[in-house]
């Protein structure tokens, strides 16, 4: 079996082909600039060329792709976009035109330069391949973080979807969707689905980064041994960080901040927090992050005695340097022996579980 798995990330996006017939370690692996950062550098350039600038494509991950559609337009040129590209910047089209945006549905007669939008570019992948003879795989597993589209904050839609899923039974799996059966609100995997589609892949996963992240390091050798008892699992991404409170392999807790806004002595004091059992919604919101949840019956069937005596934690991320001196003494995990692939590895499991 052969496999391509894609974590995109806002920093990078790590690709893992996998491949049954050989050793893990063996497996072909990437990690690229993602594609937003990819986008943000192609309307910079534009922009330095004093041009307008035409958006199509697919709704795709925002970050430096939209800073740099928002920097084009104060520069004073002109941005015109499909509804789905412009979707990008904000679910609220009304909104991205206040902001200047001409929403259209064709290329304008002016001169401007047409740049996709999209998470996922199958050609690029398979010309990378191709350039050692590796052929893609018909079979694909995708991760991107989508904040599902919102008429208030999308913050807030964000953990109410997670709380969702949490509060109905955690399984790691019930974060994954295959078969193209995903929530119309989460239109940013939709619209990779739509793409691995159109690209004749037949057999497609996707989730969220954030529990791809949290399954796969459960991959670890040393994670693993701690995965049926409570545990915590701290992915610290480059733009976001996520803690995912375990027992018996089922999610009862997550929260979720971003990682610009992160110290080691403030991380530490919210996992605290979060083991207690203490830490809410609220606290993190009103600090700037995307929100907590604790499921209280979830939490309250942990031993007493196991929780006075510490959980264990394991951490993930490239920015997992930020936990290096953290009084907790966390776990570096690095499975299948490379940490970047964390959830590449995540979304392979989902994929062998559920396609």
């Amino acid at each position: 079996m052969r496999v391509i798995a894609l974590d995109v990330g806002t920093g990078t996006q790590d690709v893992l082909l996998y491949d049954t017939s050989l050793v893990t370690e063996n497996n072909v692996k990437m990690v690229m600039p993602s594609q937003t950062a990819i986008v943000a550098n192609r309307i910079k350039s534009v922009t330095e060329q004093g041009r307008s600038l035409f958006l199509c494509g697919e709704t795709m991950g925002g970050g430096p792709s939209s800073a740099a559609v928002r920097a084009h337009l104060q520069k004073g040129y002109s941005v015109f976009a499909t509804p789905l590209a412009a979707k990008t910047l904000n679910d609220d089209l009304d909104k991205v035109r206040s902001w200047g945006v001409k929403i259209t549905v064709a290329k304008p007669e002016t001169d401007c330069v047409r740049i996709e939008m999209n998470d996922v570019d199958v050609p690029a992948l398979s010309s990378a391949l191709q350039q050692f003879d590796v052929s893609l795989p018909t079979m694909c597993a995708v991760a991107c973080q989508d904040h599902g589209e919102s008429s208030g904050s999308n913050r807030i839609f964000r953990f109410q979807h997670f709380k969702h899923l949490i509060a109905t039974g955690g399984e790691l799996t019930s974060f994954c969707y295959v078969n193209g059966r995903i929530p119309n609100y989460l239109t940013r995997l939709k619209a990779v689905y739509r793409t691995l589609e159109e690209r004749e892949m037949q057999r497609i996963l996707v989730m969220d980064t954030g529990p791809a992240a949290i399954l796969g390091a459960l991959c670890d050798d040393e994670a693993a041994k701690h995965a049926w008892e409570p545990h915590i699992i701290v992915n610290v991404g480059n733009g976001h960080t996520l803690a995912a409170m375990l027992d018996q392999k089922k999610i009862i807790g997550m929260f979720e901040h971003h990682t610009s806004s992160i110290t080691t002595e403030k991380l530490d004091y919210f996992l605290s927090l979060f083991m207690d059992g203490k830490l809410t919604n609220e606290r993190i919101f009103q600090d700037g992050g995307h929100g907590c949840y604790i499921h209280e019956t979830g939490y309250r069937e942990i031993d007493r005695a196991f929780r006075e005596r510490g959980f264990w934690v394991t951490t993930i991320g490239p920015q997992r340097g930020i936990m290096k001196k953290s009084r907790l003494r966390p776990y570096f995990a690095a499975p299948g022996g490379d940490m970047m692939l964390a959830g590449c590895f995540g979304l392979i499991t989902g994929f062998n579980s559920l396609v």
